[in-house]
């Protein structure tokens, strides 16, 4: 799934008082589970990057090494 364009999210307006919501954006459950997800899904994608940044200086090395 592709969230690039997510617009899930109303922008907090703290002067706002819209009463044609039904109830505020900033408690719902669902946007902030939502809001949870896509922060675990960068950090899980950050360490992914990371990790694979490891193993390619340690296959690098091992090939410098070995070519000698």
């Amino acid at each position: 799934m592709e969230y690039n364009n997510f617009n899930g999210y109303s922008p907090y307006d703290g002067n706002s008082m819209d009463t044609n919501m039904p109830e505020s954006n900033l408690f719902n459950p669902a946007m902030q589970y939502e809001q949870a997800y896509m922060y675990y899904r960068y950090l899980s994608q950050q360490m992914d990057y990371k990790i694979k940044c490891k193993e390619y200086e340690n296959l690098y090395r091992n090939e410098k090494n070995t070519a000698k």
